[in-house]
Parts: C-alpha cells; structure tokens; sequence
C-alpha cells in the first residue's frame, strides 16, 4: 500500500512479508538496497509492530525530530526504527526490531517524495517476494507478545479497552502513544 503524508510530501510504501528465509542479514540489505535504488527503505521484524498505525506513528515522529533538531539517528530510515522501537539507543532498537538471520515476517516501509519511485520500488519488491506479500499480516494480532516486549501492563491496556473495540486495539493505540512519547526530551 502506498501512503501519501501530504504535510510532509512524503510517499510511504508499506508492505507486509510472510517467512522471510534471510541466510546473511547484510547481503539480504544490499539486496534490497540494489533493486530499491534511491528510495529509502527500512526492514522491521513484523513480530513487534503493532500494525500501520505503530508504522504511521514511527514516521511521523521521525519526521518531527528531524524537523526539530531532536532526530537520534542520522537517516530518516533508522529514525524510523528507533522510534517504532520506542528505544533511544539506535543498538537496542536494532535488536528489537530489526532484521535477524532465520525465517521471520517482515514489514518494509519505503519512503520518497516522488510518488512515481516508490510505485516502482513496491513493483520490483513484488516481483522479488512473488508469493510472499501479505498486507493482513500487518495487522494480525500480535498483542501478547507486544505487550511483553514493549512492558504494557493489563492494567494499562484494560483501561485504554474501555475506549475502542477490543484488546488489540487497545494495544495498537497504546503503542503508538509510547512511540510520541519518544519526542520528549
């Protein structure tokens, strides 16, 4: 799917993948690297993404670090990392959310001003995961393991439930509120 951030001119391609075999993480970026070309990218481990809003959420908060000087990495992509990792040491979130050798799903969110570039970037990544593509697995529950990792307590979650439909939600909504929390110095 691909998101426009207008405020921002900004185009996001976000793209969900089942089992992921990657034998060498640096060879599988290169990879990525050389058919994506100039389009920025970051890989996620799908296991802790709490949906496209936790996606969302990263981007836009990266944006507004760099816009405001309070930015933790030195690229947009590894912006996005760190804040979808709710971290503050780009090292922590690496092994949070980042791409490890094994079998695994994973969420890539490119990123480009032109519209055109990321249209092509999604269709070359098509052709490169045939068959792996699943945007629903974005948004599968995961919120036992998120709540583990990213230390939601039932009583937090129980209290955010009675606003929206569901304990999933609950957790979306609360992660994304971790990942704002991040621009406070």
């Amino acid at each position: 799917m691909i998101i426009h951030l207008k405020e921002h001119g900004l185009y996001l391609g976000v793209l969900a993948l089942k089992e992921v075999r990657i034998d060498d993480v640096g060879v599988f970026l290169r990879s990525l690297s050389e058919n994506l070309g100039d389009v920025e990218f970051q890989v996620l481990n799908l296991r802790l993404v709490a949906g496209l809003r936790h996606i969302l959420t990263s981007t836009l908060v990266a944006l507004e670090a760099f816009r405001h000087g309070l930015n933790i990495a030195n690229t947009m992509s590894m912006e996005v990392l760190v804040r979808a990792s709710t971290q503050r040491q780009i090292s922590r979130a690496l092994r949070m959310l980042g791409v490890r050798k094994g079998c695994q799903d994973l969420v890539l969110v490119l990123m480009d001003k032109d519209r055109s570039r990321v249209e092509e970037a999604v269709a070359r990544l098509n052709k490169m995961f045939a068959g792996r593509l699943d945007d629903r697995l974005l948004e599968a529950d995961r919120s036992s393991c998120i709540m583990e990792v990213y230390g939601l307590s039932e009583e937090m979650v129980k209290a955010e439930e009675a606003y929206v439909e569901g304990l999933w939600d609950a957790v979306k909504n609360l992660i994304a509120e971790k990942v704002v929390l991040t621009l406070v110095v």
